[in-house]
């Protein structure tokens, strides 16, 4: 009797650094454009509904893709879920934001609408910032932090994905 290979690959199979960063690539590339599902029209019919869908699905799979990579590396995986649930706290922290400035986007009896005021808003803080010689000054300071808080959890898992595709892979067990 001759041995055949699998057809498929188990779950718990490996994948090699090649593979890995090509398909983080294509992970990172589809969350990237997932940020269209927050843009006004799709809010407006679908609220963020398609865009938590997709975030879920797509950090599913960074879930797996690392925990596969890792397991090829023969390194532990814990880290994995940690750095996939910091990530998905950035996404609800971006849906409540989302959220919240669609809810400015309603109209009033004065027909005025919220994106309106948070427009003027923002045309408020550019008047004082040129009448200041400083600029926005502590504000500037806050909107820095906020905007890097923002983008950290990204940064992490690029780092790590990095990291994980540079492991080399475990030798095979000597049979």
């Amino acid at each position: 009797m001759s041995q055949s290979t699998p057809v498929s690959a188990p779950a718990s199979a490996g994948i090699k650094p090649g593979p890995f960063a090509v398909s983080a690539l294509i992970i990172y590339t589809l969350s990237f454009v997932s940020q269209m599902l927050l843009s006004a029209p799709v809010v407006s019919r679908l609220t963020v509904v398609p865009f938590i869908v997709a975030q879920a699905v797509l950090i599913g799979l960074w879930i797996a893709l690392h925990r596969r990579r890792l397991t090829d590396a023969g390194r532990p995986w814990g880290t994995v879920i940690g750095i996939a649930a910091v990530y998905a706290l950035e996404i609800a922290l971006l849906v409540i934001l989302a959220v919240f400035i669609g809810s400015l986007n309603t109209a009033d009896d004065s027909g005025v609408t919220g994106g309106d005021r948070l427009l003027s808003l923002f045309l408020i803080f550019y008047l004082l910032a040129l009448f200041n010689g400083d600029g926005f000054g502590t504000l500037q300071i806050w909107l820095l932090g906020f905007l890097a808080i923002m983008l950290l959890p990204v940064v992490i898992a690029v780092c790590f994905s990095i990291w994980a595709a540079t492991r080399p892979s475990k030798a095979p067990a000597a049979s």
